[in-house]
């Protein structure tokens, strides 16, 4: 066993630059997975059940994606150690050797991995913590955090990755005999054939998923097909890079004028007989470029978009709205009552019809639920108006006074197909009485004689006021404490709405998702960037002897370096460029998903998601550069 010990530590230590990516990547996992899970046990966040909860689901994420991840990651490295694990064979050792070998290189990787991983999660959960409470507007309280909850499950998790990965490796070496092991690099050389039907399912996939983005109109539907759109983008990506670029390799190598130039020809022969193994893993690049642009736009977008969201939703601190009484002025004495002596602003009264609505254009039909076009709409009498709010205007019946959250650019209005002329757009907000939950929000005022015709039903009283989070909740609690069978009868409804504890739930649960979105795509982006270096790295000892051959039979130094740079730039670039244009087609329809979430700024979303291509392009060409100079090292040896 010592002996098959020392042998394990020896092969790591002689394939340090195929165990490097493999060890930051599971380390990497590791941590990015302890600090979630040790987060979201930490006695800070406890009685945040919506961070929780969204940390919860980001831990299963990430466990499933790094169990992908490290799968992929161990293939690359049992791939190019095939050659060394045959000449075992051919020099004696027998299977049950090699497996008692890689038995004990699995458990050492393990070990390493597990306890660096730990360790660094450890130093960084306390300042994870901090950004998190940050985020959210929470105050923030040192403490050393170590869960036992986290530690136990990264454990279990992560040993059984490895355990899965040691199976994978050992079925690799019974499967193949020695002979099938020593050219296990060079699997996949041959030219592969274009596959016409694969190419036009790609095409037909890819097609629909753009129609579904694009034809959508209607939020909630947007939420439910997103992911069908998504699957299908996917399916499409994963078929087009790997029977398509076969295709328009073919096409290149077609035209004479341009495949016979040394640089054309020696990169397309070289990507056309390598693409069998090399689609897949340009789509899985392109596939998790795409996810980082969408995950961190998205919830970049969300999080700026609060205030915007708050704003359009919430107005007074307390609100108390009371249906089914014909006499709920009582309440509104008890608020003022509630309120003497405190600090506030602002307290009123008002009635009004509140309804949900269609506002298509100018268009008001009541009670209709069309998504696309949603509202809401209060409906207050001119006689109430002034009474209540202390003001003296007057209305023809023909005429209406409208106020609106967003710009509204009609001079008329039409409610239940009846026009009214605009006489003024009002800028008093305290005729919002509701907590608007829709993307438009509309109240309309008319004489009382003039609304007798539309037969309205269930006016509500409402009672608003501002004051600090601590009166409000005391006000509210008061209120609660009172039977007011007698005074507003028994069908009486009273409820009530604090908005500074909506604003803080708001904050909790875009903050959770952003911080969640930013761990994802940490994670999206580095498995791209290790698919990309484990690529070019192995690519370039494969294709090393080939390039040897070529400057021998006279390509110069400058047509190698234009090769490489040619076929660099196809690896790195096509699934970047493929990525954006899927972002594009997703824009509309992640815009209307945002519209549904009450986040109507398109500005926000352009900039956020400006903002995360240009990070991302800015990364990938660091990346370019520094994985272009180690693969022409390589091949110049």
């Amino acid at each position: 066993m010592r002996f098959y010990l020392k042998l394990a530590l020896g092969n790591i230590k002689k394939n340090k630059k195929l165990y490097s990516s493999y060890f930051i990547s599971t380390i990497f996992s590791i941590t990015l997975y302890f600090i979630i899970k040790t987060v979201g046990n930490s006695p800070t966040l406890k009685g945040q059940d919506s961070i929780t909860m969204f940390l919860n689901l980001g831990g299963y994420v990430i466990a499933l994606f790094s169990l992908i991840f490290l799968l992929y990651t161990n293939s690359f490295v049992i791939k190019n150690r095939k050659k060394e694990i045959s000449l075992y064979h051919i020099l004696g050792m027998e299977k049950r050797n090699v497996r008692s070998m890689m038995l004990l290189e699995t458990i050492v990787i393990a070990l390493i991995s597990l306890v660096s991983g730990i360790v660094i999660g450890m130093l960084l959960s306390q300042i994870t913590s901090v950004i998190i409470l940050r985020i959210i507007h929470k105050s923030i309280h040192f403490s050393l955090i170590f869960s036992i909850d986290a530690f136990i499950k990264t454990i279990i998790i992560f040993s059984i990755i490895f355990f899965l990965s040691l199976i994978y490796n050992i079925s690799v070496v019974v499967r193949s005999n020695p002979i099938e092991l020593l050219k296990g690099q060079n699997i996949g050389e041959k030219e592969p054939k274009t596959k016409i039907f694969l190419t036009l399912l790609g095409v037909i996939a890819l097609g629909a998923g753009y129609y579904i983005a694009l034809s959508i109109t209607d939020p909630m539907q947007a939420m439910v097909l997103f992911f069908v759109a998504v699957i299908l983008v996917m399916i499409g990506t994963y078929c087009l890079f790997t029977a398509g670029s076969i295709a328009l390799l073919k096409f290149l190598k077609s035209r004479r004028n341009f495949y016979y130039q040394p640089t054309h020809f020696t990169s397309i022969s070289g990507l056309l007989y390598r693409m069998k193994q090399n689609a897949v893993g340009l789509a899985n690049i392109c596939i998790l470029c795409t996810c980082v642009l969408v995950t961190l736009s998205s919830t970049i977008c969300l999080y700026n978009g609060i205030q915007d969201s708050v704003d359009c939703q919430c107005y007074m601190d307390g609100n108390i709205i009371i249906n089914n009484s014909t006499h709920p002025e009582q309440v509104y004495q008890d608020v003022k009552e509630a309120l003497k002596g405190k600090k506030y602003n602002t307290l009123y009264s008002l009635p009004v019809y509140s309804y949900t609505a269609q506002l298509k254009k100018n268009q008001v039909k009541l009670n209709t639920y069309d998504y696309n076009n949603l509202a809401c709409v209060n409906i207050v009498s001119l006689e109430d108006y002034n009474h209540y709010l202390h003001q003296n205007v007057s209305l023809d019946s023909s005429e209406a006074y409208l106020y609106s959250y967003a710009n509204y650019d009609y001079r008329t209005i039409t409610l239940q197909g009846v026009p009214f002329t605009i006489k003024d757009q009002i800028k008093n907000r305290q005729v919002q009485t509701n907590h608007c939950y829709a993307p438009n929000n509309l109240t309309i005022i008319l004489p009382k004689n003039t609304l007798k015709q539309f037969h309205l039903k269930n006016q509500t009283y409402f009672i608003g006021f501002n004051a600090s989070n601590k009166v409000v909740k005391e006000t509210i609690n008061k209120i609660f404490d009172k039977d007011y069978s007698n005074s507003l009868g028994e069908n009486y409804f009273l409820r009530t709405q604090n908005s500074i504890e909506d604003e803080k739930a708001i904050y909790e649960i875009y903050g959770s998702l952003l911080f969640i979105g930013i761990f994802l795509s940490i994670m999206f982006l580095a498995a791209a960037i290790v698919i990309i270096y484990n690529k070019q790295i192995s690519e370039g000892f494969e294709d090393q002897n080939k390039f040897e051959i070529l400057q021998n039979v006279g390509m110069s130094q400058k047509e190698v370096k234009q090769t490489i740079q040619f076929q660099v730039l196809i690896f790195f670039f096509v699934p970047l460029i493929v990525a954006i244009i899927h972002l594009a087609f997703a824009y509309p329809l992640i815009l209307r998903i945002l519209k549904g979430l009450l986040q109507c700024n398109k500005n926000v979303y352009l900039i956020s998601t400006a903002g995360c291509i240009g990070g991302l392009v800015i990364i990938y060409t660091i990346i370019y550069l520094m994985t272009s100079k180690a693969y022409y090292r390589i091949v110049k040896r």
